[in-house]
């Protein structure tokens, strides 16, 4: 399959985009709006929710933003390399995971929509989030470790 009509197949198929993605497709969080699906043997997810979508894609912003020092990406706007963004995403969601008070003990977030609910609640908006201490928690993230025959 071509890459052009790859993509225009996924635009089809996830009509609105999980911006989350990676975070699901690595297994480091659940949603239960997210609908999983595969084309030409890679893995993609779309969202149910116009309304949460905006809402998640606002939050990975102010997290991509917040953590672009920690990055080293001088440039606002610069696409994140791969790795980078696994850590935004699942170290962003389980910073804000951790600033809610959540009782949660596994690694995995089990729902990002109840996490975006929770903290819409506690904040009242999505800019009153404690982005520099989530950040921490972005800084903390390592993600899966290379073999040996790497």
């Amino acid at each position: 399959m071509e890459e052009d009509e790859y993509k225009a197949t996924y635009r089809e198929i996830a009509k609105i985009r999980c911006v989350f993605e990676k975070a699901l497709t690595n297994n480091q969080c659940k949603c239960r709006l997210s609908q999983h699906f595969w084309l030409a043997d890679r893995e993609g997810y779309a969202c149910e929710s116009e309304e949460i979508a905006g809402k998640c894609a606002h939050i990975l912003k102010k997290l991509q933003e917040s953590s672009r020092f920690l990055l080293k990406s001088h440039a606002v706007g610069e696409p994140l390399p791969h790795n980078a963004n696994i850590r935004v995403q699942v170290g962003g969601l389980r910073g804000l995971r951790a600033v809610l008070g959540s009782d949660e003990k596994t690694a995995v977030i089990s729902d990002i929509r109840s996490l975006i609910e929770r903290a819409e609640q506690q904040y009242d908006s999505m800019d009153g989030l404690p982005y520099s201490e989530i950040v921490q928690s972005i800084a903390s993230f390592q993600g899966r470790k290379r073999g040996k025959n790497r």
